[in-house]
């Protein structure tokens, strides 16, 4: 489906953002529309106070800076008010369980809330027991709303979605996950470049073929070739423990001008952030004309107000 042909209607039917897999292609147009929107009244100036009288919880397991900021921001743009809270510093640090968190966030009249490092599994519970919106802020298995920025970026940047290849160098992470589900939901080619032992699950590289192409290789220069985008994430994730074996075999995926002259010629780099340069991408990549990797960060404070506006109710 090609996404400049989609009529948007800025509604959806799902209650929850948990993950791509459980999105349509057109769920997905109806979040990308919907961020253009809030970009363009941000550009101008204009904030409708779509969460007037609306409180959403941000629940944190681990540190932010663009998660948060961007959250707190749009939320305020939006009219609305936010409650911060630290897992260490809630009684689920102490063993309370998720569904008694759940019922009682709803119960002080939270309007939604988004999680942030808890696993898939979590994130998942919380939506079963809550009666308000669950927004998936990143978990182990995907990073829903990174990646719906990521395809915002790609359709403003390419002006299209339909037809592009993207070439994911490095750890088959959360991102590399929802990177498989999002672009082969809206008719991107993906191909994921690992070493052995470091692929996506087979699991969601299965889904993602029953919609797309997706190839998983242990060869760059496959993967790369023909790219529109290289897209790239940090060796250890957030969650992880530092792994210098994991470490020195990734090392030889790390994305520098030599990749980058294997793709096409006006292909451009993406990070989700934060990035390490010298590690998984050198600094002439990352700072150098190809590079759009502020645009996607800047692109979540609009895909957040999208999410936002779209579920709370």
């Amino acid at each position: 489906m090609d996404i400049n042909k989609y009529v948007p209607k800025f509604k959806i039917r799902t209650e929850n953002l948990l993950s791509l897999t459980e999105l349509s292609a057109e769920e997905i147009f109806e979040f990308l529309y919907a961020a253009r929107s809030m970009k363009k009244r941000f550009r101008v100036g204009e904030h409708s106070p779509m969460l007037k009288g609306k409180t959403v919880a941000l629940l944190f397991d681990n540190v932010s800076t663009r998660t948060r900021v961007s959250f707190e921001i749009g939320i305020r743009q939006l009219g609305g008010d936010f409650i911060f809270l630290p897992k260490n510093e809630t009684q689920l640090s102490r063993g309370e369980s998720i569904k008694d968190t759940a019922v009682m966030l709803a119960r002080y009249g939270i309007s939604a809330i988004v999680l942030r490092g808890f696993t898939g599994g979590q994130v998942r519970e919380f939506a079963q027991y809550s009666s308000i919106p669950v927004i998936n802020g990143i978990s182990d298995e995907g990073h829903p709303l990174q990646v719906l920025s990521d395809l915002f970026t790609v359709w403003e940047i390419k002006g299209r979605l339909d037809n592009l290849k993207i070439a994911y160098i490095g750890d088959g992470n959360n991102i590399a996950n929802s990177l498989i589900m999002g672009c082969s939901k809206v008719n991107m080619d993906i191909a994921i470049a690992s070493p052995n032992g470091y692929s996506p699950a087979k699991s969601i590289v299965e889904r993602g073929m029953q919609f797309g192409n997706v190839l998983i290789t242990d060869d760059i220069a496959e993967a790369v070739k023909d790219a529109d985008v290289v897209y790239t994430d940090v060796f250890i994730s957030m969650s992880d423990e530092d792994d210098e074996a994991k470490k020195k075999k990734l090392a030889r995926y790390r994305v520098t001008p030599e990749v980058m002259k294997l793709a096409k010629e006006d292909a451009v780099f993406m990070h989700c952030m934060p990035a390490h340069r010298g590690e998984e991408v050198s600094a002439e990549v990352i700072d150098g004309p190809q590079s759009i990797v502020y645009d996607q960060a800047e692109n979540r404070l609009h895909i957040n107000k999208a999410a936002l506006a779209l579920l709370v109710r």
